[in-house]
């Protein structure tokens, strides 16, 4: 599926909805949602649940891939309609924080059970991909309106914001996968793990596309850009990962 092809069919979403869609709320994170909002994202994750279910049951490259082309329009449709519905009843304090501590849930998740289900290299790569999504969720907390812009430069903004949300969302979908093939123990065929694999690349274009957009509110105010801070941990695990893949024959 051709990412520009598929943008185009997505609407630009507002400042703060780029929060919602990295992803449902873990249980754990989902108890401070109100009960109606609970029950809301509860029935969503049972939708996704069976779409993922089926996606990690296929066998081979190719029926993945064609399963992916299938349902990946309706996962996005499911995904941005929880945006507008979170959008609207949790205030966006509370889906900001919920939303960071379910990515730090997700990546602990898959330092301690990755490597038992798929392997070094797909675990590097998962941590790294739900630790690129804690940094977009950081850059998305910093975008504002863009009323401000020009004409010329509202224009891209939709391109970005599009780009954005094509590329989040498959990064999501893929990431996904994994989390549903540990909690469910249903493994993942190393042809299909490949498949994957590739899906999670999208992170990297996500962020770029959420920070240019950043970028062009800002302008000419290149100085009071803040680089993201980076702790050792972090260092250390940037460089294992490098390691990883570049050493994936892949």
């Amino acid at each position: 599926m051709a990412a520009a092809a598929f943008a185009e069919n997505l609407v630009c979403m507002r400042s703060g909805e780029e929060l919602a869609f990295i992803g449902l709320p873990s249980k754990r994170a989902a108890k401070q949602l109100t009960p109606n909002a609970g029950e809301i994202v509860q029935s969503i994750a049972t939708i996704l649940g069976q779409m993922l279910t089926a996606a990690i049951e296929r066998r081979t490259a190719a029926e993945f891939t064609a399963f992916f082309n299938e349902v990946f329009p309706n996962y996005s449709r499911v995904m941005l309609a929880l945006s507008k519905l979170t959008m609207a009843i949790v205030p966006l304090d509370v889906l900001m924080r919920v939303n960071a501590e379910s990515l730090c849930e997700m990546e602990a998740d898959f330092r301690n059970d990755a490597l038992s289900a798929f392997g070094s290299v797909i675990q590097d790569q998962a941590v790294f991909t739900a630790w690129t999504l804690r940094k977009i969720a950081d850059i998305a907390q910093r975008i504002g309106p863009n009323e401000h812009l020009d004409s010329e430069s509202k224009a891209r903004d939709v391109e970005m914001c599009s780009m954005f949300a094509y590329h989040g969302l498959r990064t999501r979908f893929h990431l996904d996968c994994l989390s549903t093939s540990m909690k469910s123990g249903i493994p993942i065929y190393p042809e299909v793990l490949q498949v994957v694999s590739d899906g999670l690349r999208s992170a990297v274009d996500a962020y770029g596309w959420i920070k240019q957009g950043l970028d062009l509110r800002l302008g000419s105010q290149e100085p009071v850009i803040e680089p993201i801070a980076l702790d050792q941990e972090d260092n250390e695990f940037l460089a294992a990962s490098a390691y990883h893949m570049a050493s994936d024959p892949q």
